[in-house]
């Protein structure tokens, strides 16, 4: 039963951080305004998602393919119970990470459900201020920021980050046969 303590404590903790975390924006800032925390790097924003990571694959929202997004998180929470599942007993640096990405992919779920779309607030930037050079003959324009994201999103990405870690750090530990 002890394996299982992360499984059982770390999503509900991930989505109530999550879900709270939105409706104080929800109830704050209208949609598509910003209000400024640390001037010229980061602001709450109340923005919307329609897609995945970085607003991709937005256009399936559009074409009425809502249920796509449903079914992948369906079988994203299916896959990562059993991976869960198949972890050692005493397996923390395998559990917690897969809690934390299973809570994460919860709470942006909550959102799809309630709203048909995810409710992203933080957002990290550098003074408004465009990139604009060439490289190798090719043109290069952007915004120096990183998109918008939310609590769910950021549970989801150190989750990953370190399974990444993990499998990386475990496959130098282990000899060559």
């Amino acid at each position: 039963m002890r394996k299982y303590l992360p499984l059982f404590l770390i999503p509900p903790v991930i989505i109530a951080l999550d879900q709270w975390t939105k409706q104080r924006i929800l109830d704050s800032i209208p949609i598509g305004r910003n209000v400024p925390v640390l001037e010229g790097f980061f602001d709450l924003v109340h923005f919307r998602n329609r897609g995945v990571a970085f607003s991709m694959f937005d256009d399936l929202h559009a074409a009425g393919h809502q249920w796509f997004f449903y079914a992948v998180t369906i079988v994203a929470t299916i896959a990562l119970i059993a991976l869960y599942r198949n972890t050692a007993p005493g397996d923390r640096k395998m559990q917690v990470p897969l809690a934390a990405i299973l809570g994460g992919a919860l709470g942006n779920f909550i959102d799809r459900l309630r709203f048909g779309e995810v409710v992203d607030f933080l957002y990290f930037h550098w003074r408004h201020q465009m990139a604009d050079f060439e490289l190798f003959g090719r043109h290069f324009k952007f915004v120096l920021a990183w998109p918008a994201f939310n609590v769910a999103d950021a549970a989801i990405t150190c989750g990953a980050l370190f399974l990444v870690l993990k499998v990386l750090f475990e496959s130098k530990k282990k000899p060559e046969n």
